[in-house]
């Protein structure tokens, strides 16, 4: 059975930052077969916590999504429905910004699940179906992608840095970058945005605070460029 740590393509990204952590200290070539992926996460998926209010945060970060684009004062009150349960709770734009900064409401949606008795979930195990075996492949082609491609990948996040080493950048944050060229490059059915917002969602529950600003700013430069390198392949046809 394949696991059920492949439920999502959000899941799945956590899985390859998982996979590629554990190896960035090690020699070798880690390309993978399909077996050599399940096996690997059968072996995470037991220690692996879900998260128990995902749901929950899903809610509140989409509305966040939505209303930021308003140009809101930071007073302005902002009210939402809490999913299945029907709770209502309350925050100010003010408030939802910077607990989104901070860690992308992971603290702030179990503090109001507490307030308002809303139950942890617990995630139960079905049986594979599609798109978990479409997330199988999208991991394993992602990881050989990775490690095919990394000499270059690492190269164009050398030329994006301004004023700052690639040396100095955090192991987390290095691994995310590059696991966003990855998707910019060579997944181009993956529409960019997605891309990148799913980067800075990466950085916000496994980086620092400041991770995701960081993050935004050289993979979007390198969208440009490559958006850009694409266009002008396209006018000497």
């Amino acid at each position: 059975m394949i696991p059920i740590s492949l439920s999502s393509r959000r899941v799945t990204r956590e899985n390859l930052l998982i996979f590629f952590y554990s190896r960035e200290f090690l020699e070798g070539d880690f390309r993978i077969s399909v077996e050599n992926a399940v096996s690997f996460l059968k072996n995470i998926s037991e220690i692996i916590t879900p998260d128990p209010y995902e749901n929950l945060r899903d809610t509140i970060r989409d509305v966040f999504d939505n209303v930021r684009i308003l140009k809101l004062e930071p007073s302005d009150r902002i009210e939402l429905e809490t999913g299945s349960s029907k709770k209502t709770i309350t925050m100010t734009f003010g408030e939802m910004d910077s607990e989104n900064v901070k860690d992308g409401f992971f603290s702030k949606t179990a503090c109001i699940a507490g307030e308002i008795n809303i139950p942890p979930e617990t995630p139960s195990i079905s049986t594979p179906g599609a798109d978990t075996d479409k997330n199988l492949r999208f991991f394993t082609d992602y990881v050989n992608t990775y490690y095919t491609n990394l000499k270059t990948i690492d190269s164009e996040i050398k030329k994006s840095l301004e004023n700052w080493d690639f040396g100095r950048i955090s192991v987390i944050d290095k691994i995310i970058l590059r696991m966003g060229i990855v998707e910019i490059k060579y997944f181009s059915d993956i529409p960019e945005k997605v891309i990148i917002n799913e980067a800075i969602e990466l950085g916000k529950k496994y980086s620092t605070e400041k991770s995701n600003v960081f993050i935004n700013g050289i993979l979007n430069r390198i969208k440009d460029i490559h958006r850009n390198s694409k266009g002008q392949g396209s006018d000497k046809t």
